[in-house]
């Protein structure tokens, strides 16, 4: 298996069509149904259900597009970051970060940097703890921002100078607006969304302790973007960390009584070769972050 099969692959599996995929990858049709009959036999799976010039993902077929996808990102990201060692700091930074208020942090720091190294360009992917977690560790990111807890084994991190307050998101005209903080007893009965991350409802069953017998939990949603939706449309109360630019008039949060909070990182795995603008971004965090940092 090589990366030009699998491009070849990827273009036959988005159009569904041998005859069209040919044509976009400028090859003839005979030399690419060679080409995905040969990956099919060295994996030793069929990939396509062929009907005439339609072909259909089989369950492994639809696999390997995903892993496709993965590796040919991977391949591409190597190539900007080997182009990049060859001329002045350039290149491109892949970073996760989650919906919090710690990202403004973030964009400070970015902007910082790309006053210095112009030529270095970020991608910036969101997405819950877990997701960015596991795309670090298949090395889709060079770096992301955590809401701790956070399993720091394989990582090297900094501590950003800011904590995210853990809130009830409600419709400005809720009920529980009125209020200065919410605590457990104030939810009893009501609609709730929690957090999809694991370690982030532990915390709030802690927090519930004992009244969360009494709470009618809804479901779970990973994006606040999401939560937010069901919270305007159906009048549920979301519990999660503040989220910035809500339209305060449809929108309210309110505090946790007790105060909930949690540590925000910034992750990347020590065992990997880091490219120079990596390197440099990473040196110019410390500094940055050590002078914003203030006590909590």
């Amino acid at each position: 298996m090589n990366f030009r099969i699998l491009n070849y692959f990827l273009t036959v599996a988005h159009e569904k069509n041998i005859t069209k995929a040919a044509e976009i990858l400028h090859i003839t049709q005979p030399t690419l149904s060679r080409q995905l009959m040969q990956l099919e036999t060295a994996l030793g799976v069929k990939l396509f259900d062929r009907d005439k010039h339609k072909f259909a993902l089989t369950p492994s077929g639809q696999f390997l597009v995903e892993r496709a996808r993965e590796i040919l990102n991977m391949v591409e990201k190597t190539t900007l970051d080997i182009q990049e060692q060859e001329h002045n700091l350039a290149g491109s930074i892949a970073m996760g970060a989650g919906e919090y208020q710690a990202t403004e942090v973030l964009a400070k720091l970015i902007g910082g940097f790309q006053k210095q190294y112009a030529a270095v360009s970020f991608e910036l992917f969101t997405s819950s703890s877990d997701l960015l977690h596991d795309k670090l560790d298949k090395g889709l990111l060079d770096v992301a921002i955590l809401q701790a807890p956070v399993d720091t084994t394989n990582y090297d991190y900094l501590r950003l100078p800011i904590r995210e307050t853990w809130c009830v998101l409600m419709r400005s005209d809720a009920p529980l607006a009125s209020k200065n903080a919410i605590t457990a007893s104030d939810l009893s009965g009501l609609p709730i969304i929690l957090p999809a991350r694991l370690q982030a409802r532990s915390e709030i069953f802690n927090w519930l302790s004992g009244d969360i017998t009494k709470m009618r939990f809804i479901g779970n949603s990973n994006l606040l973007a999401n939560t937010a939706v069901f919270v305007e449309q159906c009048g549920y109360y979301g519990i999660s960390v503040q989220m910035p630019l809500l339209d305060e008039k449809r929108f309210t949060y309110r505090p946790l009584t007790p105060a909930l909070h949690s540590d925000i990182l910034l992750v990347w795995r020590r065992d990997r070769q880091q490219s120079l603008a990596l390197q440099k971004f990473l040196q110019f965090a410390k500094c940055f972050l050590s002078i914003e940092q203030a006590p909590i």
